[in-house]
């Protein structure tokens, strides 16, 4: 979902640069619902996970030497009625699906920006600016979804106009913890069989569920799930929602949770030290929204990780049901050193998860490698993993393989054999002077420019690149 991960610890926030302009497309500037909860102040960032440009301790970064995951060129990856204030500049023939188009997030300071880039227009076709200073796309089973993460409304898009809203609810609950965040920062919108959705809220412990066949405007959830009972000690009272996965073959939405203390900092409030903690998978049985017990005659219903801090959202796990295991990105800790201060980095990892034997294990070791910010697993060869640069992984193997060259900043894998996204254009004197719309040939970096400043918001951050409709 989102290339930068911002992240709350301690008293400590991290932000981007910022720019962007564009013009001649079509814009819809909405206004939060009534109900909506409080803005956080403009000048935070998201929680969760710790800055990319944090100083840590450790062995320094660097690459790994290790087979390269093979990534043969296929296909090339490059190839109604308007709502009131919309126009459409890219509309589909009636009898056509949805085109395929990049949304590329932009976090302003008090406002926020979606623009839908077309791949066969070479344009926006769309574009949506709506309240608050975090935001981010998610692409679900049918649909794309906008998180207003910020002002705790998620929004169903519509399929053909994915600039437009089709309807919305807030998300804010009433379960926030006294001296918790004023928002519950949606991360992830799974829906399952049928019209349920379920929606991850990163700061709060209560799932919101939704019936996602209705047509309302900040509407109600029609039900939540208390993940409470799944908090443990040691953390910092949260459980850290951090992604979702829909096993329909077990009609289990299994929830990874972070269970992280976003408290027990170092590096001047930059980075985590390590807890007692650590990240779990629960289980819901989504015809009766209980949780599934996973572990047998263990204690508790989860099953137990390794590693610390996962990544949130889309980049932080996937499924594959070729080996019926689920796969999760960690980014680590820093160990309290014996003289009290800050030691190496430990637990940053792949880890695997087995759901036939409720075990796990280290896949790839990333101790000495810079910050992760998402997993992209293809197949049982193939995946990539975006970390300070981004490398092909063969997941049959314990190291990280080649660099890819001139990798995206913000990517969506385009179903073939390239990356598409942005690439963050510095001028001379290393200002920061806007963003490209590339596609990057994964064997080989060969770099296509698709289109250049697709924001018309400044002074704020990247948040982030989706593909609709996925491949």
């Amino acid at each position: 979902m989102r290339k930068f991960h911002w992240v709350h610890a301690a008293a400590a926030w991290c932000a981007a640069g910022a720019l962007g302009c564009g013009n001649g497309d079509d814009t819809t500037t909405i206004s939060p619902p009534d109900a909506a909860a409080e803005a956080g102040d403009a000048t935070s960032s998201h929680d969760g996970e710790v800055p990319e440009a944090a100083t840590e301790a450790g062995p320094p970064d660097g690459a790994t030497s290790g087979a390269e995951a093979a990534f043969m060129p296929d296909v090339a990856g490059d190839s109604g009625s308007d709502a009131a204030g919309v126009q459409e500049t890219g509309a589909p023939p009636a009898d056509a699906g949805p085109p395929k188009r990049l949304l590329l997030s932009y976090n302003g300071s008090s406002q926020s920006e979606l623009a839908a880039f077309g791949l066969d227009s070479r344009a926006i076709d769309g574009r949506l600016v709506y309240p608050g200073f975090i935001g981010a796309t998610f692409v679900g089973r049918g649909a794309p979804w906008l998180l207003e993460q910020s002002v705790d409304v998620v929004a169903r898009l519509d399929p053909g106009r994915p600039w437009v809203v089709g309807s919305s609810w807030n998300v804010a609950l009433s379960d926030r913890p006294d001296g918790g965040y004023s928002y519950s920062d949606p991360v992830g919108v799974v829906v399952t069989a049928g019209n349920k959705a379920y929606v991850l809220r990163y700061t709060r412990n209560d799932v919101a569920v939704l019936d996602a066949s209705q047509g309302v405007d900040a509407g109600a959830p029609a039900g939540t799930i208390d993940l409470g009972g799944q908090v443990q000690a040691g953390g910092d009272g949260v459980v850290e929602m951090s992604a979702g996965v829909y096993v329909a073959s077990r009609q289990i939405l299994y929830v990874l949770l972070g269970n992280i203390d976003k408290n027990n900092v170092g590096c001047n409030g930059y980075c985590f030290l390590c807890s007692t903690t650590h990240p779990t998978v629960v289980g819901i049985d989504v015809a009766s929204d209980k949780l599934v017990d996973l572990n047998g005659s263990a204690p508790g219903t989860a099953l137990t990780l390794d590693g610390y801090s996962p990544v949130f959202g889309t980049g932080a796990m996937a499924y594959d049901a070729a080996q019926d295991r689920l796969i999760v990105l960690e980014t680590g800790c820093n160990e309290t050193a014996a003289d009290g201060g800050v030691g190496p980095i430990v637990r940053r990892e792949v880890e695997e998860l087995s759901l036939f034997t409720g075990a796990s294990r280290t896949l790839l070791d990333l101790d000495t490698q810079g910050f992760p910010q998402s997993l992209t697993y293809i197949d049982a060869h193939r995946a990539i993993v975006q970390l300070d640069s981004t490398y092909a992984w063969d997941p049959t193997t314990s190291a990280l393989g080649r660099t890819i060259p001139n990798a995206p900043d913000a990517f969506a894998w385009d179903g073939a054999d390239a990356l598409l996204g942005l690439s963050t254009r510095y001028g001379a004197d290393g200002g920061l002077q806007g963003y490209d719309v590339v596609s990057v040939r994964i064997a080989d970096g060969a770099v296509t420019k698709l289109g250049a400043d697709p924001f018309t918001l400044t002074g704020g951050f990247l948040g982030g690149v989706g593909l609709w409709p996925a491949p």
